[in-house]
């Protein structure tokens, strides 16, 4: 976004970050998702096979975000 609606600046990342989710988590569970560009659609493809080839490998969303929330409070 070339001009920006707010200025973010005076956030924190971490700040930024739960903005981010809070804006994500209030999107109505019915709402049509945006489009992706091609390059997404790529990106997506590609771990999506990585994932039948292994998919032991990576970790769950809850894990993930337990994670950068746990990173987030002690300021890592």
């Amino acid at each position: 976004m070339t001009h920006p609606l707010f200025d973010f600046t005076n956030l924190t990342p971490a700040q930024r970050v739960d903005l981010a989710v809070a804006l994500w988590d209030s999107l109505p569970a019915d709402s049509v998702e945006p489009p992706i560009t091609e390059a997404q659609r790529a990106e997506l493809l590609r771990r999506a096979e990585a994932y039948r080839r292994d998919p032991g490998v990576g970790s769950p969303w809850p894990e993930v975000r337990a994670r950068i929330e746990s990173s987030r409070r002690s300021g890592r």
